[in-house]
């Protein structure tokens, strides 16, 4: 079985070791990850947290009032780096007499491998943006802020962004 990148291997005897050392990752960090079982130092969740967040580039960033937040494509590719699956628990999406979509919502249930989930809703209506082409980017755009959110709920990671700073001095 094999765990995210920098988080080595997991032999058969259960034991965690990582690529650039015969220390067992255990004895360094006082626990294995949950992934393997046990709940992680609070050291380790971090380094976790931060590992995945390092893979983010400035173009996975936009600003809100000031504010860097992490775009879809910052969390897909936290979501690859997770391994994280999705399904479409639930969708509505309205339409008007013409059949122009109107309003949609979304349920969509993230995995871990280890069978760990959690359900994101997202939801989007014609009103909040000008859409080029509504009848696709609405239901798009609440596919994507439920996914967002169940990515979000799953991990524990929020809006956490520890390049967040370094996107800052960037700009």
């Amino acid at each position: 079985m094999y765990l995210s990148p920098g988080f080595g291997r997991v032999d058969v005897n259960g034991s965690e070791v990582s690529p650039g050392s015969s220390v067992r990752s255990e004895e360094k960090e006082g626990m294995r990850h949950s992934l393997s079982g046990m709940f992680p130092s609070v050291a380790l969740f971090k380094q976790y947290q931060n590992a995945a967040m390092a893979i983010l580039e400035k173009s996975d960033y936009t600003m809100i009032s000031g504010n860097p937040f992490i775009k879809k494509s910052g969390w897909r590719k936290i979501s690859f780096y997770f391994n994280l699956s999705y399904e479409i628990k639930d969708k509505n999406i309205e339409f008007d007499e013409n059949r122009n979509v109107q309003r949609a919502e979304f349920v969509v249930r993230a995995y871990m491998q280890g069978g760990r989930f959690s359900d994101g809703w997202g939801s989007c209506e014609r009103r909040e943006k000008r859409f080029l082409k509504p009848n696709h980017d609405i239901p798009s755009t609440a596919e994507t802020r439920a996914k967002n959110k169940a990515c979000q709920d799953l991990l524990g990671i929020g809006e956490y962004r520890t390049g967040a700073s370094q996107f800052q001095r960037q700009i």
